[in-house]
This record gives C-alpha cells, structure tokens and sequence, in this order.
C-alpha cells in the first residue's frame, strides 16, 4: 500500500509503524504530550539493528524539539512544506542513507527523516505551519 501520491514512504513495518504513524499525526497537529506517548510506545519495540534503531529514534527526538520550540535555526522549522519540497527533500535524505560511508545509526537517522516527510506527503491536507512561517 503507497503512502503518497509521488512515492514516498514509510519504511518501517507492524506495531512500529502504527506508534510512527501515530506519532507523526500528533506531532503535524502539534499535540505533543501525544507525540511523546507515542515515540515512548516506539521505543518499547524492536525494529532494524540496535544502532539503526537508536539513531531513526534519535532523529525523531529531535524533530519533536525543533516542532515544540519553533526554532528557526532548525531545518523542520525551515523547511518548505509543499509537495514538491517534501519529495526533494525526502530524495535528499535518501542519497545520504545510501552513502556506503554511512554508519548504521546515520542510515536510521536519514530514515526517520524520510518517514516524516513520507508522512507528511500522504496526508490529503496540505501542510500548514499554525505561525505562518
């Protein structure tokens, strides 16, 4: 089953990628005591290696930051959110996980970010920043 109109994916499988998706639905909608459940929940399951693992919730840890505070200097919060963005920036995630120099924590990393955007870039709604930047 695609996920999005251009492509664009989640990779991870089962009770993992319910607790994602339903992270990633509380996190767009800013609803991050839910958020925060639901990456606890993720944490509880096993997926990939142990260092992919540490380093996909890693990245999700920090995207709950940078989305709570609203700190510009942060990509999220930079980032455009159009459909086009979201497919260049998912490709650009892509190219870095497939770096044969890439450790297995830096593959999780870059695959969390492109389960975000995978996300974002299946929901029917366009995505839109509550402040406006």
């Amino acid at each position: 089953m695609k996920t999005s109109k251009k492509g664009l994916g989640i990779s991870i499988r089962g009770k993992a990628r319910a607790a994602f998706n339903q992270y990633a639905l509380c996190l767009r909608e800013r609803r991050f005591s839910e958020a925060e459940r639901s990456l606890r929940a993720l944490k509880e399951l096993s997926f990939q290696g142990a260092e992919f693992r540490e380093g996909y919730l890693n990245a999700l840890e920090g995207l709950l930051q940078s989305v709570r505070t609203g700190d510009e200097r942060d990509f999220y919060n930079r980032m455009g959110k159009d459909e086009a963005s979201l497919v260049k920036y998912y490709r650009e995630f892509d190219q870095l996980r497939r770096s044969p120099v890439r450790t297995e924590f830096d593959r999780g990393y870059f695959t969390a970010w492109m389960d975000f955007l995978g996300f974002l870039g299946s929901q029917s709604d366009p995505v839109v920043d509550p402040e406006g930047v």
